[in-house]
């Protein structure tokens, strides 16, 4: 209809439809993605034909295609996989191979040519974790077999990814080897300046500029940047945007408010303008018309659960996984839709894929989608959770962040809602304003001040707890707030230089420092924590005591793994052996390097370090002990260097 091409009513349509569907889909327990494609359908051009599937909605769908696949590679979490990256290859072969070797079973059969069959089996081959919301409800994420599973979506992604750019660069349908060749050169190219030089411009930018705007933009331009290089290189663009979300994802805190803004817009606009363009172009009702049809949807549905099933099955017996873990892992794995619709879309552009083939693929993957919720619904309730590390995650857990000026407090509170988000924990943000008559008056500022925070942090998953608090003083305002609410730490900002001659950092910090039962940490910031590509922990000779040495590195591992970066540490020799026993006991999922310190630390030798750096000095009991042993060390960083530096002091 004419009056649906109007700009205003085309675009509240298509709003409409990415509304409701997703609500009305949820009502009948179905993910939001099958009512979105529904919805397509019924307004398509094979349904009410309302909207037509013209150039304007393709070319939202191809933004939104490049955006999901972007979204497929932020997503992705590193640390799970290198956990249990051994049994995640073994099952990621097999559910990769099985399916893929199946497909084409299935092209062959249906007479395609080799680089059609060749991509029909790359499309059951990947997987989508479209039920994952559903275990991180139940509280069951960190079970071998899911975290297994979420490994192996890398490898499945991945290679599915390879074949689709082999696939397109192929010409006339021949598969030359002079083209593999150059198609790996300039791949391989392409990648080293995605994960090598990308993420050293990312650290670089983020660490000169701040703000959630500008942050947003800069990764968005990377984004389209690294789609039209792949399309320059003979490739198509989808596997760039899948590249650079991988490289996003390396450098910045996987928890950070960037990546929560980029994700929030894909998912709610432009990944649901490519599925809805999806279920725009499909025509179910060709299934109903074409008896051959029927047949070519029977024998994709086959494929679709068998091949995974059976990758499943061998992986259960080998790993020797319960009933419930096994059908969990298959529940997980069946469903296809994140780089399954892409494929369907792209085969059936370059004429691949005919209307029968592509029609019948997405009703397998609306069945999917239906029975892989249903499936671990079912089964995910009887998983036990594998037991946490109990001595590392409360530390963080709990973090009470005082707060006096949020506009100059942004990197503190950015480092502790990453800090808290990394351990699942919350950020109790605390203004301690002296007792006076005006209590009214300072309530109000209080709330004024405190209501500032949620818009600096500016991320929705965010658990910030706002305090205002009267006190006679400030230090007992903190350390009484930091009792009756249960803090597990006290994160303190610092400016980097003694208020007090006769006080250590300042009149405040002296007083909770030496006050607190509780571990305090102290934060002179005044750099983008997003820029940071290091974390550098210094330990000079007797700094700590061996009894919290373990606390220590723990500590510095999950700030190193909040921050998404490697940890370093310098140390003097009596410390190196008992470090390496920890982290072998330990076994981090970080990358963590350690160097003998030689004599007493030297400042001047960390200068080249200290703008990407996070420097981090531990501290240990009394006032006494660490005047004697640290003295004014963090001082003389503060007054030599720019960059981050954090003092960590336990008091026992």
């Amino acid at each position: 209809m004419e009056q649906f091409q109007e700009p205003i009513v085309f675009f509240l349509v298509v709003m409409t439809i990415i509304l409701v569907a997703p609500i009305l889909s949820e009502k009948v327990r179905l993910p939001g993605i099958v009512g979105i494609i529904l919805g397509g359908m019924l307004i398509g051009p094979n349904g009410l034909n309302l909207l037509a599937a013209n150039d304007r909605m393709e070319f939202l769908s191809t933004i939104g295609l490049v955006y999901l696949m972007f979204s497929a590679g932020l997503e992705v979490d590193f640390h799970q996989f290198v956990k249990v990256r051994g049994k995640a290859v073994i099952f990621g072969l097999l559910t990769f191979l099985i399916p893929q070797g199946f497909g084409m079973l299935l092209g062959w059969l249906l007479g395609m040519p080799w680089l059609g069959l060749i991509l029909l089996g790359s499309a059951f081959a990947s997987h989508t974790l479209i039920a994952f919301p559903i275990l991180t409800r139940l509280g069951v994420t960190r079970n071998e077999a899911v975290a297994v599973t979420a490994g192996a979506t890398i490898l499945t992604d991945i290679g599915a990814f390879l074949i689709l750019a082999i696939v397109l660069g192929a010409k006339d349908g021949t598969l030359a080897v002079g083209y593999f060749i150059k198609l790996f050169v300039l791949l391989a190219l392409f990648s080293f300046a995605i994960f090598f030089v990308l993420p050293k411009i990312g650290k670089w930018f983020f660490q000169r500029y701040t703000g959630r705007a500008i942050e947003f933009q800069f990764v968005i331009v990377v984004l389209f940047v690294a789609a039209l290089g792949a399309k320059l290189i003979g490739v198509h663009e989808v596997v760039g945007a899948f590249l650079a979300g991988l490289a996003i994802n390396a450098t910045l805190p996987r928890h950070s408010p960037v990546s929560g803004h980029v994700l929030f817009m894909g998912e709610s606009f432009f990944i649901p303008l490519f599925l809805l363009y999806s279920g725009m172009i499909t025509d179910p009702l060709s299934l109903v018309r074409n008896p051959g049809a029927i047949l070519v949807a029977v024998g994709i549905l086959f494929v679709a659960y068998v091949s995974k099933f059976l990758a499943a099955l061998i992986t259960g017996r080998l790993f020797h996984y319960s009933k419930a873990e096994l059908f969990t892992a298959f529940g997980l794995s069946h469903a296809q839709a994140a780089v399954t619709i892409p494929t369907l879309v792209i085969g059936r552009q370059i004429g691949l894929f005919d209307n029968n083939l592509f029609n019948a693929a997405i009703v397998m993957i609306l069945f999917t989608s239906i029975t892989s919720p249903m499936l671990v619904q079912k089964f995910a309730p009887k998983l036990k959770e594998e037991p946490e590390d109990q001595e590392l995650k409360p530390l963080f857990h709990r973090i009470l962040v005082p707060i006096s000026n949020p506009a100059s407090e942004q990197n503190l509170i950015t480092m502790a809602n990453l800090l808290a988000a990394d351990c699942r924990g919350n950020v109790l943000a605390v203004n301690v304003t002296k007792e006076s008559s005006s209590f009214a008056y300072e309530f109000h500022k209080q709330k004024e001040l405190l209501d500032k925070i949620p818009t600096l942090v500016d991320d929705p998953e965010s658990q910030i707890e706002l305090i205002p608090r009267l006190a006679n003083t400030y230090a007992e305002g903190i350390l009484m707030t930091s009792k009756e609410r249960g803090a597990s730490l006290i994160f303190m900002g610092w400016r980097g230089k003694r208020n007090l001659q006769q006080n250590i950092l300042g009149s405040v910090l002296d007083e909770v420092i030496w006050g607190s039962d509780l571990p305090v940490m102290v934060g002179k910031l005044p750099q983008n924590v997003l820029g940071m590509q290091r974390v550098l922990l210094l330990m000079p000779e007797k700094v700590v005591a061996n009894e919290v040495l373990r606390r220590i590195i723990e500590a510095n591992i999950v700030i190193a793994k909040s921050l998404n970066v490697p940890l370093e540490i310098l140390a003097a020799s009596a410390f190196i052996h008992r470090i390496k026993d920890i982290l072998h006991e330990e076994e981090s999922d970080i990358e963590v390097n350690i160097k003998e310190m030689e004599g007493s630390l030297r400042i001047s030798d960390l200068h080249k370090h200290t703008d990407s750096d996070l420097l981090v000095i531990p501290g240990y009991g009394s006032r006494q002990r660490f005047l004697a042993h640290v003295g004014n060390l963090p001082e003389r960083l503060a007054a030599g260097f720019d960059g981050n530096i954090i003092l960590l002091h336990f008091d026992r």
